[in-house]
């Protein structure tokens, strides 16, 4: 980093800077505090923008760090304004081109207007790439990045959109005209993955916020949300409702939404926190066929597993062919106070089970030694309650004894777990079917961890529903991302940090893009439906914009016209003769447009014979250096070559 010595300037009265007199008198600037889950504290991080005058400890000579940090100081000491060097555009070229896939961006235009749109989309890219929902230091973090919005707004910019700026009917529409666009795009007939959470809310302004069932396990009032994604993991809608609701009828909103988007629901997938008697009843008297987990050990699951459990450990008849599972199903009851028999599918899988006895066996005898080795120092010891029914300690206070009897129930349910269906189906399907789950539970860690809405951090009911839309919306982006990163065979997170490595930068006045893409990055934007010329259309509408030029929004793709086949366009049916000829409108017969006659050639001198001056500017006329809007005017000339990184 460049030091300025030949310059001094004050050191800057602002919160986040101090003096490291150990290493001379390095002058550093705490720009942002992460907090760092692992450490368990914030974790500043610092910036170096200058060094402390040795004839006046008020001054500091300044580096390049100040410079960029703050440009509006440089400009005022030293009457130079700082010139964006470069801006990231790998994740605007992502966005831009899974609008032009998806068509989600040209829908938040027509919900939302293209102002707060932008700024929506804006800030779902900063969620992704930063994992966070706060606002904070968004102007700071995403300052080098090209945005939708052409500038980055401050976090009271985007306070006040959250709380005052995006109507909850606006919300509503988003929500339909997506359900639509999915459907259009093939999601019409599907086995829905709707599961509910929730978050910690304790403001006093938000009125979806009550005590209810909090996952964090903390006496504290929560705002509940459902996601409703398709087999293959694609968001069709949410659904935000009280804390106290029950899941079931939340999920009810969600399928009628569908219902009325033209979406059929084929059946439900859920995870074992509805497997309770009240949640099968309701799903039955609202004829909504359903595939859950069974929690815990109901009746139904206890005869099953007293028939099936051992005797479809390994054998071979029990196989379900491609995968390493066992499995059995039975029409039962499940529960004892619901008079009402499903379909429960009893699973043996050995690998799962094998590793779950390891590790269950590994707890054991460290449990064995440490009661052990507390024993022959003679002190007085228990043993923890997971392992009180398979350990006891001897008469002669010595040592830990296994009780078998006790042990082998435990090691026999290793590995066993069952599914409820609603609809007679195979084991293998059954299975096929519930492995979907996992992608509604990619798309729940997702939005707590990776885009950082796991807390509501907005004090406003209608700030809840916004920020919640932007979720959202971040979901449906990084679901695209994800499909393209498969196909590159990378995680979605190793996927945006290599496309934020490519940007433009400023040769002159215009910007250029730095040629270094590679290869993988090629191939996620072709798999996005786009390619490297994107890059190049990126930096031509910035330098347009810059110059008071609007650039032309690229939108969504349209697909195949309707008609007999794939890719035939439908019979233009020939226009009816109308039954009465019209007559003619003879009224303006002989009448002439206005205007020369083609051919005709302009004489010399115009009616009062003055010589016709050709139209242009005068010979020997210079310009202005500036244009009529007052900006500087650009000489022309060849665009500027492409810069090879």
């Amino acid at each position: 980093m460049a030091v300025f010595w030949g310059k001094s300037v004050p050191i800057p009265k602002i919160k986040g800077i101090t003096i490291n007199r150990s290493d001379m008198n390095k002058v550093l600037f705490v720009k942002e505090a992460p907090y760092d889950a692992k450490l368990g504290y914030a974790k500043p991080k610092r910036n170096t923008i200058g060094y402390v005058c040795d004839n006046d400890s008020k001054q500091m000579h300044p580096t390049t760090g100040y410079k960029l940090l703050f440009p509006a100081l440089w400009e005022k000491y030293f009457h130079e304004k700082v010139p964006e060097i470069y801006k990231h555009i790998g994740m605007y070229a992502m966005a831009d081109a899974i609008n032009s896939k998806t068509g989600i961006k040209d829908i938040m235009d027509e919900c939302f207007g293209t102002v707060h749109a932008n700024a929506m989309y804006d800030f779902a890219l900063y969620s992704m790439l930063f994992h966070t929902s706060v606002a904070e230091h968004i102007d700071s973090r995403m300052k080098n990045q090209q945005l939708f919005s052409g500038k980055c707004y401050s976090d009271s910019f985007y306070s006040d959109l959250f709380n005052n700026d995006i109507a909850y009917d606006q919300i509503l529409l988003f929500k339909k005209k997506w359900a639509l666009q999915c459907k259009e795009d093939g999601v019409d007939t599907v086995w829905l993955c709707v599961d509910g959470s929730n978050d910690d809310c304790e403001s006093k302004g938000v009125v979806f916020a009550e005590k209810g069932h909090a996952k964090s396990l903390r006496n504290r009032k929560i705002v509940s949300f459902t996601y409703a994604v398709t087999e293959t993991g694609k968001p069709v809608t949410f659904e935000i409702y009280r804390g106290g609701l029950v899941d079931a009828k939340a999920m009810k909103r969600i399928l009628s939404f569908l219902e009325e988007a033209g979406i059929t629901v084929r059946g439900v997938i859920l995870d074992r926190g509805y497997c309770d008697s009240e949640s099968l009843k309701y799903l039955e008297s609202e004829s909504i066929p359903y595939i859950i987990m069974v929690k815990g050990s109901p009746a139904g699951y206890t005869d099953l597993v007293n028939a099936f459990g051992n005797k479809i450990k390994l054998n071979a008849e029990y196989l379900i062919r491609g995968t390493y599972l066992f499995g059995v199903q039975e029409k039962v009851q499940l529960f004892e106070k619901y008079n009402h028999e499903d379909f429960l599918t009893l699973f043996y899988d050995y690998k799962n089970g094998g590793e779950r006895i390891s590790a269950l066996l590994k707890k054991l005898y460290k449990e064995i030694d440490r009661v052990e080795r507390a024993l022959a120092e003679g002190n007085n010891v228990s043993i923890v309650p997971s392992f009180k029914s398979v350990l006891s300690i001897s008469e002669d206070q010595k040592k830990a004894e296994i009780i078998p009897a006790e042990l082998q129930k435990i090691l026999d349910e290793k590995g066993l777990y069952s599914i409820v269906s609603s609809e007679e189906m195979t084991p293998k399907e059954v299975h096929r079917l519930y492995q979907a789950r996992n992608n509604s539970e990619t798309e729940y860690s997702i939005i707590k961890t990776q885009l950082g809405y796991g807390k509501v951090r907005v004090h406003a009911t209608k700030a809840v529903q916004s920020k919640f839309a932007i979720g959202f919306i971040s979901t449906c982006i990084r679901y695209e991302l994800q499909v393209a990163a498969e196909y590159v065979n990378r995680t979605t997170n190793e996927v945006i940090q290599e496309l934020n490595m490519l940007s433009m930068t400023k040769v002159g006045d215009t910007y250029v893009p730095i040629q270094g893409i590679m290869g993988r990055q090629i191939e996620i934007l072709k798999k996005l439906g786009s390619s490297e010329d994107l890059l190049l259309q990126i930096s031509k509408d910035e330098n347009d914009r810059l110059a008071g030029r609007h650039p032309v929004p690229r939108h969504r793709k349209s697909g195949p016209k309707k008609g007999k086949g794939k890719n035939e366009s439908p019979e233009k049916k020939p226009a009816e003769e109308p039954a009465v000829p019209i007559p003619k409108d003879t009224s303006k017969v002989g009448r002439k447009k206005p205007g020369v006659k083609p051919g005709t050639k302009r004489g010399v001198t115009k009616r009062d014979g003055s010589p016709r001056k050709k139209p242009g500017v005068p010979t020997g006329y210079k310009r202005s250096n500036y244009n009529k809007d007052g900006s500087l005017r650009k000489k022309p000339g060849p665009k500027p070559k492409i810069a090879v990184s």
